[in-house]
């Protein structure tokens, strides 16, 4: 999954806030807790860093909520 992918999933689906963008890194926010999806073109996000996504927003979105969307 490219980070331009899992951003779209977080806006669309799950009802999550593009907070700014820093060049290739969007801050997204859902209720109360926070995260950064670095949007490199073409390359997918790595599992280490997908793990570390999710369990920044694990609090707000509920317990394994990425292996749901997949």
């Amino acid at each position: 999954m490219t980070g331009k992918e899992l951003l779209r999933i977080l806006r669309r689906q799950l009802g999550c806030q593009e907070i700014r963008r820093e060049s290739p890194h969007v801050i997204v926010r859902c209720g109360s807790c926070q995260t950064t999806v670095p949007i490199h073109a073409g390359e997918d996000l790595g599992p280490g860093l997908l793990s570390r996504i999710q369990r920044d927003l694990e609090a707000c979105l509920g317990a394994r909520w990425l292996r749901r969307i997949r």
